[in-house]
């Protein structure tokens, strides 16, 4: 998977934030950590979510299932137990 580093205009931007009232220094600053951090490459896209969201679902499914063949086998331990009860009496 190749992640290709986002373009970012950060003059745009610090001139957006000192337009706004923001010290231009501060402004400026504020421009690059941001542009710092969408190149950074950690950025989640919908590909990997949806990857990440479907191996979630699938532990899930595994889990429930689980817990439902778990469920049906006390239930069946109970009935013959219970049959075995009664058959003697």
């Amino acid at each position: 998977l190749e992640i290709w580093p986002m373009t970012f205009d950060t003059l745009a931007v610090s001139r957006a934030l000192a337009d706004a009232g923001i010290d231009r220094g501060h402004a400026e600053a504020i421009a690059t950590e941001i542009a710092a951090a969408a190149n950074h490459g950690d950025h989640v896209t919908a590909d990997r979510f949806n990857a990440g969201l479907a191996q979630m679902e699938t532990r899930l499914i595994k889990w429930v299932l689980g817990i439902v063949l778990t469920i049906a086998a006390l239930q069946t331990a109970i009935l013959i137990a219970a049959l075995r009860l009664f058959a003697t009496t």
